[in-house]
């Protein structure tokens, strides 16, 4: 059986949609052009020609990140700790290291209208699966944590809550596993607040963020 390309017909997603979509949490909706899926395909196939996987081209050529550099929490969360974070381990914190941080462009963007950016978040720490979550979803606290993340770097710099939409793909949508990161869209943002952004961390949460959402 000839399986068929996952591509999105019929013009690109609507922001509307992709509000919709995120919301409901339906994000293997997503899909690319076939332009797109076409020119995503060959480049992991030329990347595989050269012996590259996906996830050492990402570190190497648009992260400058090393393998050695991704870790994961030191105290993991477990069915015994549901704590995922702590305060005095604070290099275990998302989201809170200027270092762990960057900021890109996501070089393959679903199909979605010229006034959406699709940028991604990547981590060199890793962002936990929630326990609860067969498919690899990430847990409410997690979720509260990048929104706080989200709304200092985008939010109070003057983006509307309603141009921004974020999501995690759950381990089973993933095309890089290895390296976290989340996924940020925005619609009809000014483009030098993005210039501004793009390589840096944006604005990290401090002791005091994650204070009071350890406390919520």
């Amino acid at each position: 059986m000839t399986i068929q390309p996952k591509v999105k017909t019929g013009g690109p997603f609507t922001w509307t949609q992709i509000q919709q979509i995120v919301n409901a949490n339906q994000l293997e909706s997503f899909a690319r052009s076939e332009e797109q899926y076409y020119k995503y395909q060959q480049f992991k196939s030329d990347l595989s020609s050269q012996g590259i996987t996906l996830n050492d081209h990402v570190l190497k050529d648009e992260l400058q990140w090393k393998q050695s550099d991704i870790r994961c929490q030191t105290s993991p969360a477990t069915k015994s700790l549901p704590r995922e974070y702590s305060i005095s381990q604070p290099q275990d914190l998302i989201f809170y290291s200027d270092d762990d941080i960057k900021i890109i462009y996501n070089k393959f963007p679903y199909y979605f209208k010229d006034s959406v950016i699709h940028l991604c978040v990547w981590s060199k720490l890793i962002i936990p699966d929630d326990i609860n979550s067969p498919e690899g979803d990430i847990s409410p606290l997690t979720k509260r944590i990048i929104e706080r993340y989200l709304k200092k770097t985008f939010i109070d710099k003057g983006v509307s809550k309603n141009n921004l939409v974020w999501f995690r793909n759950w381990t089973s949508l993933q095309s890089v596993r290895s390296v976290s990161h989340i996924h940020v869209l925005l619609h009809d943002v000014d483009d030098g607040l993005i210039q501004k952004l793009l390589g840096t961390s944006g604005n990290t949460l401090t002791l005091e963020d994650y204070k009071e959402l350890l406390d919520e």
